[in-house]
Order: structure tokens, then sequence, then C-alpha cells
């Protein structure tokens, strides 16, 4: 499985850094793991979250929705 740190996930997606940090504080975006040293690493599925993250700020769902739509067990 590849791992991708939030600086490869923020070049790929154009989101900041910190944009990607509070994603995963408000739990919007969780990481797959995090190493020793305690940065995020994201995986596969969690780029696909983000590329569905992205779809629905585009638009322009706020982030509240977007989570509770993403969590739904029904999606």
């Amino acid at each position: 499985m590849n791992s991708y740190s939030v600086k490869q996930v923020s070049s790929f997606s154009k989101l900041s850094i910190r944009a990607i940090h509070y994603y995963d504080k408000i739990g919007l975006l969780k990481p797959a793991s995090r190493t020793e040293a305690g940065y995020r690493l994201y995986g596969e599925t969690e780029l696909f979250r983000l590329q569905q993250i992205l779809f629905y700020r585009e638009l322009d769902f706020p982030l509240t929705e977007i989570k509770a739509l993403l969590d739904d067990s029904e999606f």
C-alpha cells in the first residue's frame, strides 16, 4: 500500500497543508496512519474520500454537510 504525506496530498489536491490538518481535526479526512514522529500518512482510501470532498466543495456544500454525507452508511 502506498502512503502519502500531507505535503504530497497537498500537492495532488491543491489544498493547503493547513486545510488538510483542519479536515483531520474536524474528522472529515482522517489519516490512515501516523509515523512514530506523528506525521500523518494517507492511503488510497483516504485519497478517494478526499476526491469526494473536493467534488462536494466544488458544488459549495458546507464541510459539515459533506461529512454527514460521506459518513452516512447508505452513501
